[in-house]
This record gives structure tokens, C-alpha cells and sequence, in this order.
């Protein structure tokens, strides 16, 4: 039932694509396998699909030996006692909000794709720094270390919120640092499985998609 979820979702993309002129957009479906088993990862990876994540450690750690050729991001807060782990099993991590992370990836000459999470709707109880704070961070990361690839948000699921408004100002950062830095890759990570749509006309170039492909 998966497979077919994921063969519906990548149709469907493709729909808006194409409605809203985004063809030429760099898009990639992440599937979020927490709490899934390695035989559907397995089962996944025979259909062709090869880009997972994870946000609990031990299950990255894992998924990530037993299937080594995939590619894992980490997409979960982290804890600087387990980045090391993290950088071990993971080929992204889309979680970095602070110096002290950055520092621990250069200190350890990690050589994979990082994204900088913004707390885009400055909710106390989020991870990912202040959008105030982005410019700043992203400065310190290519003096310190490298540029990150790109930006990732989780939006508020507030009833009051608007998913149009927080990806509107991702769009605008990421814009932003673009300018600054034209070396930058200004990837977004952003939209899951309620809300991919609008992160989809807003940009995003990966989508986190866990509970449409697996939920009931």
C-alpha cells in the first residue's frame, strides 16, 4: 500500500508542478520512515526509492547499516553528545541551529549536505534558530566551516496559522542569503504531509513526507 501511496503522491506533484509553471523546479520526496520497519525501507529501495529520514538515532544508525547505499538525513533537534553519531550514519542533516553544531562539523571535517533550521514562526517550544539570527549563522558557518546547502522549517500547526505565510518568509530568507552569498545553493527543505502543496509553490526543493504514505 505504500508503493502506491508514494507512486499517488509523486503524480500529484507533478499536477502542481505543472499547474503552477514548476517544471523546471528541483523537487525530491524525502520519506520520513520513523517507526517503519527496514522491510518496508527494503521494499522502498526495490521500487527505486532511495531518500530517507530519520529523527531518532538509534533507528538511523540502523537503517543506515543495513541499507548503506541509501541516503539518510537526520531531521530531528539534536543533542551535541550524539552529533558524532549523527555524522556517522547520516549523508544530511537538516537539523543545525546552532554555532556550537557547526563548530563540531568542521572540527570533524564532515562532508555532508546541512541545513540550517529556522524557527520560522518563532514558537518557544520549536527547535531552529530566529529568523533574525539566519544571516548571521550562515556567515559564521562559511568563515568556521562551509555555507550550508540550504534552509529547513517545520511550520506552526496552530488553527491560526497560515502555511502560505511561513513558507513565504522561507522563500524571502532563502532569497536573501542568496544574495549575499551567490555560492549558495538555496535548497528548502520544507512541507510535510499536511501542508507539501503550499510548500511546493513556495520553493521547497524537499518535501518530508511521512504520515500520507504510511498513515491509514
Amino acid at each position: 500500500m505504500h508503493i502506491d501511496k508514494l507512486n499517488s503522491l509523486t503524480k500529484e506533484i507533478s499536477i502542481i508542478q505543472k499547474k503552477y509553471n514548476l517544471n523546471n523546479q528541483s523537487l525530491e520526496i524525502m520519506v520520513v520512515t520513523k517507526q517503519q520497519s527496514s522491510k518496508i525501507v527494503s521494499e522502498l529501495i526495490d521500487y527505486k526509492h532511495n531518500y530517507f529520514g530519520e529523527n531518532r538515532v538509534d533507528e538511523l544508525v540502523v537503517k543506515k547499516k543495513l541499507f548503506p547505499s541509501a541516503r539518510f538525513a537526520f531531521i530531528a533537534p539534536i543533542q551535541s553528545r550524539k552529533l558524532h553519531t549523527i555524522m556517522d550514519y547520516s549523508d544530511e542533516i537538516h537539523s543545525v541551529s546552532r554555532e556550537k553544531e557547526i563548530q563540531i562539523m568542521s572540527d570533524s571535517s564532515w562532508d555532508g549536505e546541512y541545513f540550517i533550521q529556522v524557527n520560522i514562526d518563532n514558537e518557544a517550544q520549536k527547535s531552529g534558530a530566529e529568523i533574525e539570527k539566519i544571516v548571521d549563522l550562515v556567515d559564521y558557518a562559511k568563515n568556521e566551516y562551509r555555507i550550508p546547502n540550504g534552509l529547513m522549517c517545520i511550520r506552526s500547526l496552530s488553527k491560526d496559522s497560515n502555511p502560505s505565510v511561513s513558507f513565504e518568509k522561507m522563500k524571502e530568507l532563502n532569497e536573501t542569503i542568496k544574495e549575499i552569498h551567490p555560492e549558495y545553493m538555496s535548497r528548502l527543505s520544507m512541507g510535510m504531509s499536511n501542508d507539501y502543496r503550499e510548500a511546493i509553490i513556495y520553493g521547497s526543493t524537499v518535501v518530508r513526507i511521512g504520515s500520507k504514505i504510511f498513515g491509514l
